[in-house]
This record gives structure tokens, sequence and C-alpha cells, in this order.
């Protein structure tokens, strides 16, 4: 083997082993919340403050915290 299969194989050990943080995580709507946060955020911003935008960034700040706190089933 040369020095270059070498390092392939290592790399492929490494990945093998590797104790990755994606498996340790817990799956949430926080995608889903913020998209929906600023969809119904607009209509609101526009009837309420008639600007799109602060409602767009409320919505979408509560979409955040919403959709975090809500746990995926697996």
């Amino acid at each position: 083997m040369d020095e270059k299969d070498k390092e392939n194989k290592d790399t492929e050990i490494d990945d093998e082993n590797n104790d990755s943080s994606e498996e340790n995580e817990e799956d949430n709507y926080l995608a889903v919340g913020m998209c929906m946060g600023m969809c119904l955020g607009m209509i609101v911003g526009n009837l309420l403050f008639k600007n799109t935008g602060i409602g767009m960034s409320i919505g979408m700040c509560l979409g955040l915290a919403i959709g975090s706190s809500i746990k995926q089933k697996k």
C-alpha cells in the first residue's frame, strides 16, 4: 500500500468510529415552525400593523420558539 491508500483507510476507520452528535440530537419542528410563523406573521402583521415586515419577524421568532419546543416522534 502506498501512502494515499493508508490515509484513505484511516479516514474510513475514523468515519466508522465517529461519535456524531447527530445521533444524539432530538428532532424537532424548528424549520416548519419558522416557515409557518413567517406565513402567519405576514398575514397578522398586514392586518394589525399594516406592515408585513414587522409581522413576519415576530411570527418567525414565535414559530422558532414553538417549533423547537415540540419534539418529533420517530
